[in-house]
Order: C-alpha cells, then structure tokens, then sequence
C-alpha cells in the first residue's frame, strides 16, 4: 500500500513548489469595494481594476499588461509579484526566472519570491540553482514553511537523508502532523528505516494524542509488517477516539485472528457502542467456553431481540453448565430447544434435543424413539453430517440394537471418528456391543 503512494508522493512535492509557493505571489493589498460606483479617476487604480478583471476571466496576457503599466505609473514591488505569478501561470518559465532574480536584486529577503524562484527552477529541473536559492531562504528565515521549501529540493535531488533531516526542522517548530507525514513517509519508503517513522508516530501520538491521518498510517505499517497486535491497539485507540465503528471493527478482527479473546472481551466491555457489540461478546464467552457468561449474555439477547436462535443458544449453554442432570432441568432446556427448533426448523437444534433426550434417557425407550426422530429431522436436511450419524447411531446402541448402530457409525469415515474423541468413544462401545 505504502508503495504505491511513492509517485503521489513526489508528484505532490512538486505541486508544492510549483503551484503552492506561487500561489503565494497574489497579494491581498489590493481590495475595492463596489459601494462606491464613482470609477476610479486615477489611472494607476484603472489598471489594477483591468488586472485584476483579466484575472477573474483567465486573460493572464491582458493582466499582465495591466499589472506592467501599473508598475510603470507606481513603481510598487506587489505588481512585479503578480506579474511573476502570471509567467509561472502561463508556464513562461524562463522569464519568470529572469522576472524572479531582477526583483530579488532588489528585495532580498522576500520568501514568497524566493521561494517561487525554488519552484520555477525546479520544474525546469535546474536542481544545483534550486538548491543555493532555497538555502539563501533558509539563511534569512529558518521557518517550517522554507525548512519543507528546502527539503523538496532535496527530496528531488534524490538525496533522501538531507531531505528528512531537512523536514524534521519544520516538523520541530510546528509539530504539524501533514509535515510529520511527510517525514515519515521519506523514512519508510525511501530510507528504508520502518522503525524510524514508527517511533515518530508513536511519540507524536503520546504527546498530542491520535489523529485519523497519523493512526491510520501507524495501523497500516504494523499491519503491513504483521505486527498484529500493535495495529490492533492502534485502532482501539483511534475508535475510543473518534467513534468511527470501522476501527472496531478493524481492532476486533485483528484481536480474533490473535485468539486475544481477553484483549477482545475487555475491548467490548469498555465500548458498550460498538455495533452489534452484544452479539459478538456472546461469540468471545462461547469461544472462551465461558458458560456461565455465555448463559447469561444469550439470556439477554433474546430478551432484547426475542430472535429463537439465542433462546437456543441459551439452552445449550445451560445444559452445557450442568454438574449433575436433574430431570426438572433437562425438561426445562429441552422445552426452550423445541420452540426453537419447531419455529426455526434448524438441523442443529433438532440434533442437539434429540441427542440431548437419547443420552439422557431415564430408562425410558419412548424418550430414545423421540429423540431419535428429531435426529432424522436433522439428518434429512444434513444426511452425511458426523455429528447427526453419530447421535443416530448412539439412538440404536440405546436401544440394544447393536448392528444397526454399526451400520449407521460406519457411514463416518474412520478420519472423521478418530478426529472427535467421543464419537470414537461411542464406536467402539457398538463394537464392543456387537462382540459380546
């Protein structure tokens, strides 16, 4: 990602000098106001007028003129800026040159000329002259603006060192996070120093706090360099600090490719906004196998959203939990996964009551054929999945019917039963069944 961003990068920079520093050069010395209709009697006014019309409809030939017969009536050092706005407008570059270094004779220290010099060389990639220009800037006024004139320059002789050196000045007098941006980018892109535009980032954010331009780039290099946790951190402390729901989103997905659940749990908890929040702590409690939590977030969501899935949820959980099987419980549970399954009809649910009354048969074979019949429920929508054949199978074992269990245990491939210890466990009780 960073690398694509190499050519916006130097393209940017020269707009910078060619563009930004001209624009400069258009001086605000010069307002009318219109109340007054009397037209202007003096005739150095009427030129500026006509200038500065010429300049709202694009006619840079006739203002210019304008702005040179001003100059002749008026010798004023504004008109020869903008008349050296409009050559480099008109990408008259050579004479802007010239324009540029007869005003500078006069007016040494004017930065704004200066720095239009810096730009009109660079562009005819006069670099050497661009370089001695921008110095001399910098040796009449060391700001951040001339520190980031200089450093383009640099930046375009490909000497990357001086330029992030060069930048970091105008950085330190500003702390301004566009020029940190800048500098961190030369860093990571073209010095080849990753941990250098980091520990800028990192220190920026600890002293001013996170921003969406500086963060989001932190984020990216972490991740890009599969640092995982730290751009995770990153985007918690860009969501608790602009709300955006993408950066939770982000932290999140990041915490569970981790399996930091408790980085996520505690994420969660402390942002009760987050969307779908509710449900995704519902999803961390059943990864962590916490039930008790589990039970009583599932609980909660289905007193929320009165969606049949948590109620389900809720009675798996619930006999997940249990130390002991009291029958007044497991009626309860099953009670809650028969509203679910009859309304929702999922294989899941019918498959896990049914297994639910076969395992917990109280000596009572109508409780087996029952439970057995909401396992083909099951099977009919899922007909070759493991864990429906298993609880099948474990149906007729109940029942004493030790070949068919067989017959139906074996539809599972000898892979899929050593991979789950208990349906191996139930293999071989059937085949131990049989042998007897």
């Amino acid at each position: 990602m960073w690398s694509k961003n190499k050519l916006l990068i130097s393209f940017s920079i020269v707009l910078i000098l060619v563009l930004g520093l001209v624009g400069c050069l258009r001086t605000n010395d010069f307002k009318f106001s219109f109340v007054n209709t009397n037209f202007p009697e003096n005739e150095e006014d009427i030129y500026i007028m006509q200038g500065y019309a010429a300049l709202d409809t694009q006619d840079l030939q006739n203002a210019k003129e304008s702005f040179a017969k001003a100059y002749a009536i008026h010798p004023d050092k504004n008109y020869l800026k903008e008349i050296l706005g409009i050559l480099v407008a008109q990408q008259d570059f050579e004479n802007a040159k010239k324009q540029a270094y007869e005003y500078l004779a006069k007016y040494p220290k004017d930065d704004d000329v200066r720095g239009a010099l810096v730009g009109i060389l660079t562009s005819t990639k006069s670099f050497d002259e661009a370089l001695k220009e921008a110095k001399i800037l910098i040796s009449y006024n060391k700001s951040a603006q001339n520190y980031e004139t200089l450093a383009s320059v640099y930046f375009l002789r490909e000497d990357f060192k001086n330029a992030a050196q060069t930048l970091n000045h105008a950085y330190t007098l500003t702390q301004n996070e566009m020029i940190l941006d800048k500098l961190g980018a030369i860093y990571l892109l073209f010095l080849r120093e990753p941990q250098k535009t980091i520990t800028l980032y990192e220190t920026h954010i600890r002293i001013h706090g996170i921003s969406k331009l500086i963060g989001e780039k932190l984020a990216i290099i972490y991740t890009e360099s599969k640092n995982y946790l730290e751009a995770a951190r990153i985007y918690t402390n860009l969501y608790t600090t602009l709300g955006d729901q993408n950066y939770a989103k982000f932290a999140l997905e990041l915490y569970f490719r981790l399996k930091r659940l408790d980085l996520a749990k505690a994420f969660l908890l402390q942002n009760p906004k987050i969307d779908s929040r509710d449900e995704i702590l519902l999803e961390v409690y059943r990864l962590q196998k916490d039930f008790s939590n589990s039970i009583k977030q599932a609980k909660l969501l289905y007193q929320n959203t009165h969606d049949l899935n948590y109620l389900a949820y809720y009675a798996m959980m619930r006999y997940e939990n249990l130390k002991s099987h009291p029958r007044t419980k497991l009626t309860e549970i099953e009670r809650d996964l028969k509203t679910a399954a009859q309304s929702l009809d999922d294989a899941l649910y019918w498959n896990y009551l049914g297994y639910l009354m076969i395992e917990h048969d109280f000596k009572d074979s109508t409780r087996i054929h029952e439970g057995m019949q909401y396992v083909q429920l099951a099977l009919e929508k899922e007909p070759q999945n493991t864990y429906y054949l298993d609880s099948l199978a474990w149906g007729y074992y109940k029942l004493k019917d030790c070949a068919k269990a067989k017959e139906i245990i074996e539809q599972i491939t000898l892979e899929e039963r050593e991979k789950e210890s208990e349906i191996n466990a139930h293999y071989k009780q059937i085949a131990h069944c049989l042998r007897k």
